[in-house]
Order: structure tokens, then C-alpha cells, then sequence
């Protein structure tokens, strides 16, 4: 069968659409913040801070998802972002030559730009959509300790709730692929790429020395990084919810503030298997893709400073 045989550009029409559409949009706003602050101590800062920004307007150049064998022209324009953050913290220093702070934060979207993977058949791939309406909510601790001369610590914890508070319109999980209709309500199910906890833990030891006649320090760093399971899809699928893990990188070298530095480091150290991303393939029948994790990387820098 010939590539310009009607019937077969028909089936191949099913899969992916020729598509073509006019659109005309513009949008002006504003950004900024305020903050408070207060110094209760020496050692404790008080603030709160109000934010509001927003992302402009778009397109969907690459092309719309298909209802009925048609364009959804209602998705063309990307309505602009309305964001408005809000925050609350502490910053202290209990200890000498330590800090430790504290973070609540509350973030309100409306019209969120998200960018849909669909798995339906004859939805064009890639598209961007607004979510009515986003919550992230949560907080974060964060500390760092001098113990002495040589050896620093530092650490951070945060707990994070993302959820579509309004998103009416959202793909079907993969899971439904082939189901009668195209879109579903998703409201209240969580945002992707969100973790409920994450944190890192990290120290450095240094000693004072001379390398090829240039003072400087000579030390070994080690940090972590680590994060809980995450749904990896604008419509939350039981297939594409990613595994927590946790990544281990090293440093090990000689810093000087003149003259040649030099370092040894590595990432994932333990080679660990893991996945940035799951997001199900364009027009097919229910299957899905991994983006995998950087595997175990090292290399050595030098640094010459005049």
C-alpha cells in the first residue's frame, strides 16, 4: 500500500491529527512582594512575606488535543498564571556559630500552566493546559553547626502538600487509556512532581595546609539528598508514581583562596537506580516511559585563581 493511499493517511489521521487553528490573545500584570520583618534578639528574626506574580499568556503551537476527531480549540490559548504566595518564618542562631530556621509557607495558583502527557488515541502528545486552580502548602527546616575549626554540618527537612484544588479537564490516567470520554475531573488528587517529605543531610572536614607551595585548606565533603514517592502525571496514575530514593555525592580536594585548587568528586556514589520521570507515550494502547536518574558520575576539576 502505497504511503499516499488515502484510507491508510485516514488511520494515520486516528493517530496523530493535521491540524490548523487562529488565535489572538494578550495580557498585562503585575509582580512584587512585601515583607515584615521583626528582630526579636540577637539571635532570633521574625518576617512574613506577601507575594504575587504571575507567568504570561501562550500558545499551543505543537498542537491540540482532539475531541471527536477535532481540535479542543478551548485549549489554544494558555491562560497567564495568577500566583500569591504566602510565608511565615523564623531565623535563629541558638548556639555559636549555628543556624536553624524555620519556614510555613502557602502558595495559590489559579489558571496553572501544566504540561499534559496524554495517552489517549488521536490526542496530540505535549500539550499545555490550566489547572483552575493549585495549592502547594507546607513547611521547612533548615540548620547548619560549625562544631569547630575543621569539621561543618548542615541539613534540611521539608514537607510539602501540592494538590489540584480545581483542575476539571486533566487526561485520563493511564490506567482509563481507551475509556468513552477524553478528560477527566482530577480535582483534589495531588500535583505531580511533589514530594510529601525531602531532605538532605551533608559535612565537610578541612585542614589548613599547602599544596605546591599555595596555602589554602585540604577537605572531604560528603552530602545526601533524599525524597519520598511522588506521582509523576497531571492526572495521578497508580502505574506512574514514582519510588522515593536518595542520591550520595562526595567531594575530596584542596581549596585555595590564590593560586591552583583541585577536587575529586562524585554523584550517586552508590549507583543508585532511580527515576526522574514517568509519563505515558502519545496514542497508544495503555503503555509508558521512564526518564532515568543520572547513574553514578565523577570526574576531577581544577581551579587556577590569579
Amino acid at each position: 500500500m502505497e504511503t499516499n493511499d488515502p484510507a491508510l493517511i485516514a488511520i494515520k489521521r486516528l493517530v496523530y491529527t493535521d491540524q490548523s487553528f487562529k488565535s489572538d490573545t494578550d495580557d498585562t500584570d503585575f509582580s512584587g512582594n512585601l515583607t515584615v520583618s521583626y528582630k526579636a534578639t540577637d539571635k532570633i528574626n521574625a518576617y512574613a512575606t506577601y507575594a504575587k506574580s504571575y507567568k504570561p499568556v501562550g500558545l499551543n503551537v505543537a498542537g491540540l488535543p482532539t475531541v471527536s476527531g477535532q481540535p479542543a480549540l478551548d485549549l489554544a490559548v494558555i491562560k497567564p498564571e495568577d500566583v500569591n504566595h504566602y510565608e511565615v518564618g523564623v531565623k535563629t542562631s541558638p548556639l555559636k556559630n549555628s543556624i536553624l530556621n524555620l519556614t510555613l509557607f502557602n502558595t495559590e495558583i489559579r489558571d496553572f500552566q501544566t504540561n499534559v502527557q496524554a495517552a489517549e488515541l488521536g490526542v496530540n502528545r505535549g500539550y499545555l493546559a490550566n489547572a483552575d486552580k493549585v495549592r502547594v502548602r507546607g513547611a521547612e527546616l533548615d540548620a547548619s553547626f560549625v562544631l569547630n575549626k575543621n569539621l561543618t554540618l548542615n541539613g534540611s527537612a521539608t514537607y510539602t502538600e501540592g494538590t489540584y484544588e480545581k483542575f476539571t479537564n486533566a487526561p485520563l490516567p493511564l490506567e482509563e487509556t481507551g475509556s468513552q470520554v477524553s478528560f477527566k475531573d482530577v480535582s483534589g488528587t495531588d500535583l505531580p512532581g511533589t514530594s510529601r517529605w525531602a531532605g538532605s543531610l551533608g559535612g565537610e572536614y578541612t585542614e589548613t595546609g599547602k599544596f605546591f607551595g599555595n596555602t589554602g585548606k585540604f577537605f572531604l565533603a560528603l552530602d545526601s539528598y533524599a525524597r519520598s514517592e511522588f506521582s509523576s502525571s497531571p492526572s495521578a496514575s497508580k502505574y506512574l508514581i514514582v519510588d522515593g530514593y536518595a542520591i550520595f555525592n562526595g567531594r575530596l580536594g584542596f581549596r585555595a583562596t590564590e593560586g591552583l585548587s583541585l577536587y575529586f568528586w562524585g554523584r550517586n556514589l552508590l549507583n543508585k537506580d532511580y527515576f526522574e520521570q514517568l509519563l505515558p507515550a502519545g496514542g497508544n494502547a495503555g503503555h509508558y516511559a521512564g526518564v532515568l536518574g543520572d547513574q553514578r558520575t565523577y570526574g576531577i576539576t581544577f581551579k587556577y585563581v590569579l
